[in-house]
């Protein structure tokens, strides 16, 4: 009985101090309404309507940096049609129709929106201080 206290005992201090890195997997309706989705659709509404500079209030550092070198890349007219590209695609609550999946981990995510029926967009992002924005990949 003392080994079973004992065995029980070390069950309950280890569930109770694990990290809390379990990854959580959010799909359909739950995976649309969650956080990390509005978010996603933040930057893109952001990105679409006012380019890069109205988009990074909804995006970590990294991930300024990240769309900075690709704009540098691909020259002005690159970057503008690699966003005429987006403002064809669905746009607000249709695009939220096309998020598939969130999968969370602590204060990191991942959102997969289904583009077409061999397109997947895959989308990184990081919790901050001021919530949810569009990261890199960690």
């Amino acid at each position: 009985m003392k080994l079973m206290i004992r065995v029980f005992a070390i069950l309950v201090t280890i569930i109770a101090f694990a990290p809390a890195s379990f990854a959580q997997t959010l799909t359909g309706a739950a995976a649309r309404k969650s956080p990390q989705a509005d978010a996603f659709l933040a930057y893109e509404k952001a990105l679409i309507a006012g380019g890069l500079d109205a988009a990074r209030p909804t995006m970590t550092a990294a991930k300024v940096d990240d769309l900075q070198g690709m704009a540098r890349a691909f020259g002005e007219d690159g970057f503008k049609q690699f966003l005429d590209r987006m403002r064809s695609g669905a746009q607000g609550e249709a695009r939220r129709k096309q998020i598939e999946k969130v999968t969370v981990s602590g204060d990191y995510a991942v959102l997969e929106a289904r583009d077409g029926p061999n397109a997947v967009t895959v989308q990184h992002l990081a919790k901050t201080s001021d919530g949810w924005k569009v990261s890199v990949k960690q």
